[in-house]
């Protein structure tokens, strides 16, 4: 039947469930694996499984709960529920295969919930920390985007502090931004979110600029005499 042709599959759910505890190789044979289960709608063999994807994978696929047996089939569940959910299909191949399911969930009726539909699984703590990385991802492109460039950055120092060492100045910048514009207090690494106060603060330990000596005056010999006699008439 034409609904038969394809299964649904979520992006989303594949990235967050335990298949991604296997191998690569293993995932890919999982797919090949959906595709049989679901041409044999549901009904597939233990055995017809290991000829399909080989040993390793499958026992791999068991370990992890992705897929469940029972003496003679296995089961993928979230391929069995869109099955159930298809009225047109073979009514009596979709009922087998319930009451297969059924079957075994009452003999697992004491296990914990299977995680065969690993692309269905969401755990709160992986949700909560989906949501913390992008809540962080958020607020580094909101820093970036409220980066001074150097030459603003200098120019406030300089206007806090007239005399300050401007190479000291240029290093504080860059070694802010390596640090993702964060600034390290009482062993704690915090972000900056006023870099202009926060460099107000700094500048005044900063050093100052280095005052060149003023240069001798240079006179000849000539000079030195016309010079000597006019401070002798001066004084008389």
């Amino acid at each position: 039947m034409d609904k038969l042709q394809w299964f649904k599959f979520s992006y989303a759910d594949w990235r967050m469930g335990k298949i991604q505890k296997c191998s690569e190789v293993t995932q890919a044979r999982f797919l090949n694996l959906c595709c049989l289960y679901w041409s044999k709608e549901a009904n597939l063999s233990y055995q017809d499984a290991e000829i399909e994807i080989d040993k390793e994978h499958l026992d791999a696929l068991l370990s992890k709960k992705i897929i469940e047996r029972d003496e003679e089939h296995i089961f993928i569940k979230f391929l069995d529920e869109q099955l159930e959910a298809i009225t047109e299909t073979s009514k009596g191949k979709s009922k087998a295969a319930k009451i297969r399911w059924d079957k075994y969930k009452k003999d697992k009726s004491s296990e914990v919930q299977t995680d065969a539909d690993a692309m269905h699984v969401h755990t709160d703590a992986m949700q909560n920390d989906a949501e913390k990385r992008r809540g962080e991802k958020r607020r580094e492109e909101k820093i970036k985007q409220n980066l001074p460039t150097l030459e603003e950055f200098i120019s406030h120092a300089v206007e806090r502090k007239k005399n300050v060492c401007t190479e000291e100045v240029r290093l504080k910048y860059f070694a802010w931004v390596d640090n993702n514009w964060s600034i390290t207090r009482n062993n704690k690494t915090e972000p900056i979110k006023n870099w202009k106060a926060s460099l107000t603060n700094t500048v005044k330990y900063l050093g100052e600029a280095y005052k060149q000596p003023s240069k001798p005056i240079e006179e000849t010999f000539e000079q030195r005499i016309i010079r000597l006699n006019l401070e002798a008439k001066a004084n008389g």
